[in-house]
């Protein structure tokens, strides 16, 4: 895979432009949250992701010292080494790269929810009605109608 690097002097100066833009993703989140990270007890995806990438980075003494570089110091530089490591890693171990991305949408709703951000998930097929909503204030009453009504209300 042919790389090249950003020198923009944007937020991705030094980040390959082939760069995984998931694994961008979950090095900015793992660099911006190291600090509050909370397991949860291993319920949340979140704490599973953290641990997934802590225990496949352990034995690599230079890769552990990215994370840790990016968790104290989150800057371009270091979230760019990080994603470099990420990189490494999935292309070292498949299973890890697959568990990466299942993990990061349900750890990415988990970091919005957790800082006050709106998550609204649907899945499947609904069959009438769908309210996803943050904070209403409703006075009154609220009618939704029939589904199946000829006058669609």
């Amino acid at each position: 895979m042919a790389r090249a690097l950003c020198d923009d002097g944007g937020a991705r100066k030094g980040v390959s432009v082939m760069a995984d833009a998931l694994l961008l993703a979950v090095a900015a989140a793992l660099a911006g949250k190291a600090a509050e990270v909370a397991i949860d007890g291993g319920r949340s995806a979140w704490g599973a992701l953290v641990r997934l990438v802590r225990d496949r980075l352990h034995g690599d003494d230079a890769a552990q010292a990215t994370l840790a570089t990016a968790g104290s110091q989150p800057n371009d530089q270091a979230i760019a080494a990080l994603v470099a490591a990420l990189e490494r890693a999935a292309a070292a171990d498949a299973g890890f790269g697959v568990r990466l991305r299942e993990l990061w949408p349900q750890a990415q709703a988990e970091l919005s929810a957790r800082e006050n951000g709106v998550v609204n998930v649907a899945g499947g097929t609904v069959g009438g009605h769908l309210v996803q909503a943050r904070d209403l204030r409703v006075e009154g009453g609220v009618r939704l109608g029939d589904v199946h009504s000829a006058d669609g209300i």
